[in-house]
């Protein structure tokens, strides 16, 4: 009698290639993982680009004092005197609009950040007294975009900055601030 031999894998050669591709699957992960950080930390900085380059046309645009603030759809603060008052508002980055309080906007647009305290590596650098505009070891996912418009500062320039808007860290900067009402970390442009 002819004994008829299988085509097929054995119990022993599947145990190996599942092996082998759990341990393709585990090297993979922190690099995709690596890889997402990045992507999100980019989103925000993006937001932060959009956010300033509408800041800058509202200054442009006339912004510079009380009235031009409120129809531009922002705060005007004279808090700290002449020089450093100054047009403020939360950015809604679906619209392109400005909003007096981070509670006024859009339900949708109430924490909109991406990046997490996953360091993607991102290094984005602005003119603010830390060096940096974003910490990419910080957490933003509960943050929304702030813009600061100085039009009367010596020189006139526009600050854009990450607030939390959720929880018990709702009034704090995301990365925090040395000074009162100043940013540790943000996104300056100065104007002429």
């Amino acid at each position: 009698m002819k004994k008829k031999w299988k085509n097929g894998f054995t119990i022993v050669e599947l145990l190996i290639v599942i092996g082998i591709i759990g341990i393709l699957v585990a090297i993979s992960i922190p690099y995709i993982n690596a890889r997402l950080e990045r992507a999100r930390e980019a989103h925000d900085i993006a937001t932060m680009r959009a956010a300033a380059s509408a800041a800058i046309d509202l200054y442009y645009a006339g912004v510079c004092d009380g009235k031009t603030a409120d129809d531009a759809g922002l705060s005007w603060d004279t808090g700290g005197g002449a020089v450093s008052s100054n047009a403020y508002g939360a950015y809604d980055p679906a619209t392109g609009r400005f909003y007096k309080k981070r509670d006024l906007l859009p339900a949708s647009a109430k924490k909109y950040g991406r990046g997490t305290k996953m360091d993607g590596g991102t290094v984005f650098e602005s003119g603010s007294e830390k060096g940096l505009a974003y910490l990419a070891s910080e957490d933003y996912t509960n943050a929304v975009v702030m813009v600061s418009i100085y039009p009367k500062a010596n020189p006139a320039h526009v600050d854009v900055y990450w607030k939390n808007n959720d929880g018990k860290n709702k009034n704090k900067y995301v990365g925090g601030n040395t000074h009162t009402n100043i940013p540790d970390y943000c996104l300056r442009i100065v104007l002429n």
